[in-house]
C-alpha cells in the first residue's frame, strides 16, 4: 500500500513539478506517516469502512428478560448482599461488618464467560476502494471456543480452569462439556483458592448451557415404536389419576424385556388412553409464542 501511495504521488507530481526534478521525487525512501497515508488513501478514493457480518439482537430489552432482571435476579443479589466477600484496592479481603449465622458461609461470585474465535473473522474496519467490492472467504473458518471462570480477584485457578475447544463439524461446546468443566476444574480450583467460602456461580441463559439428566423424561427423544435407533432409557414417573387426585401409579418407560417404550405404547388405552384415533398427530416439541 505504501508503494502504491508513493507511486501515485509521483505520478501526480509529474504534472506539477518542473522537468528535471522527477528523480528527486522517485528516490524518496523515507517512510510516510499514518496521517499522510490516510490522506492519500482518501485521495485515491479509498474509504475506512466497518465490515459488518449482519444484524444481531441480544434480546436484553425484551419484556420477560427485563422482568427477570428486576424482579428475580436483583432481588436475589440483594438478599445475599450481606454475605458477599469484598476486597480492597490491594486485593486483600475486607472484613465484613455482618455476622454469619449457623452454617452460613461467605459468598464469592464466580462468573462464567465464553467466546468463539474463527480463522476468517478478520478486521472489522479496513480500507476499501469505491470501485471494488471486498471479497472475503465464505466460510468462517476453523473455530476455537473458549470457556473461562472469573472471580472478583482474577481468573479462577489462575487460568487453569480455562477450556479451549477446536470446534466445527460434529464437535461443538455443549452443556455436557460445561458440566464436566465445572465438576472437574472450576469447583476444585475454587475450594483450593477460597477454603471455607461458598461460590455463587453465574451463567448466561444460553441454549448451549442446557443439560438434561441422562435418563430425563424427554418426549422429543422418544421413537414412535418401542426400541429403535438411538432410543434412550428414561426413568419411571408417577401418573396422577385426573378423576381422583389421591390415586396415582408408577409409569414405567421400559418394557418387560428392557426395551425403551415408544410413544404409541405409552399413549395407548392400556397405558394412558391418549393415543389419537382420528388420524391427528402429536408434536414431540411445541413452539412457545408469547
Amino acid at each position: 500500500m505504501a508503494q502504491l501511495i508513493k507511486q501515485s504521488w509521483a505520478d501526480t507530481a509529474d504534472s506539477v513539478i518542473a522537468p528535471g526534478s522527477e528523480s528527486n521525487i522517485r528516490n524518496i525512501e523515507k517512510a510516510i506517516t499514518s496521517r499522510t497515508g490516510s490522506r492519500w488513501l482518501k485521495k485515491l478514493r479509498f474509504k475506512w469502512n466497518e465490515v459488518k457480518k449482519g444484524v444481531y439482537n441480544d434480546g436484553h430489552e425484551r419484556g420477560n428478560v427485563v422482568a427477570y432482571h428486576n424482579d428475580i435476579f436483583l432481588s436475589f443479589l440483594k438478599s445475599v448482599e450481606s454475605r458477599l466477600m469484598s476486597w480492597d484496592e490491594d486485593l486483600s479481603p475486607v472484613p465484613s461488618m455482618d455476622v454469619l449465622y449457623g452454617d452460613e458461609q461467605s459468598l464469592i461470585i464466580v462468573t462464567h464467560d465464553e467466546c468463539t474465535f474463527n480463522a476468517n473473522d478478520g478486521k472489522r474496519c479496513i480500507w476499501t476502494h469505491e470501485d471494488h467490492n471486498l471479497i472475503r472467504k465464505k466460510g468462517r473458518g476453523q473455530g476455537l471456543h473458549v470457556s473461562e471462570f472469573l472471580t472478583p480477584v482474577g481468573r479462577l485457578g489462575g487460568g487453569r480452569t480455562c477450556e479451549i475447544l477446536k470446534c466445527g463439524g460434529d464437535t461443538w461446546w455443549d452443556g455436557a462439556k460445561l458440566l464436566d468443566q465445572i465438576l472437574t476444574k472450576a469447583i476444585p480450583a475454587f475450594e483450593a483458592r477460597f477454603p471455607g467460602s461458598q461460590g455463587l456461580y453465574m451463567f448466561d441463559n444460553a441454549k448451549g448451557h442446557v443439560k438434561f439428566a441422562d435418563n430425563a423424561l424427554r418426549v422429543s427423544k422418544m421413537n414412535l415404536e418401542d426400541g429403535g435407533k438411538n432410543a434412550k432409557q428414561m426413568r419411571s414417573t408417577v401418573v396422577i389419576d385426573p378423576n381422583n387426585p389421591e390415586n396415582s401409579w408408577v409409569q414405567s418407560m421400559i418394557t418387560a424385556n428392557g426395551t425403551p417404550k415408544g410413544l404409541r405404547t405409552v399413549l395407548t388405552q392400556a397405558e394412558r388412553g391418549l393415543w389419537p384415533t382420528t388420524g391427528s398427530r402429536f408434536l414431540t416439541q411445541c413452539s412457545i409464542k408469547s
